[in-house]
This record gives structure tokens, C-alpha cells and sequence, in this order.
């Protein structure tokens, strides 16, 4: 969430995300995340716990498309 990214950045040293996937679940708290300077790796779509969880497995795990 929002709240979370700046309670996580204001307790960490800069660039604390750097070198992190990120995973976002949905467009505000993606949004403070760029305004921090970092791009989420994953939105979770629908907006839920549910909807992260698949986001971060599609990301890991994209579907196989047959040829």
C-alpha cells in the first residue's frame, strides 16, 4: 500500500528498493512508488491480496503459448 512504501522508505536508507522486484497492488500505490523513484515490477489486477498473489505468479510463470 501507500502508506506502506513511505513508512518502509522513511525507516530505510536511500535506494533501500534498488536492487528489488516490486510488487504494487494497484495504480495509487504504484504511483508513490514512482514518485519515490522506483517502477513496480507487478500491479496486482484486481486490486486484492488474491489479485497480488497472481501477479507475482504470472510474473514468474508467464503462460506458454502453443506454436
Amino acid at each position: 500500500s501507500s502508506s506502506t512504501v513511505k513508512n518502509f522508505l522513511a525507516l530505510n536508507e536511500p535506494g533501500a528498493l534498488a536492487h528489488y522486484r516490486i510488487a504494487s497492488i494497484g495504480p495509487i500505490t504504484s504511483e508513490t512508488l514512482r514518485k519515490h523513484g522506483y517502477e513496480p515490477t507487478v500491479e496486482a489486477n484486481p486490486h486484492t491480496t488474491e489479485g497480488i498473489v497472481h501477479a507475482i505468479a504470472a510474473h514468474h510463470h508467464p503462460p506458454r503459448h502453443r506454436a
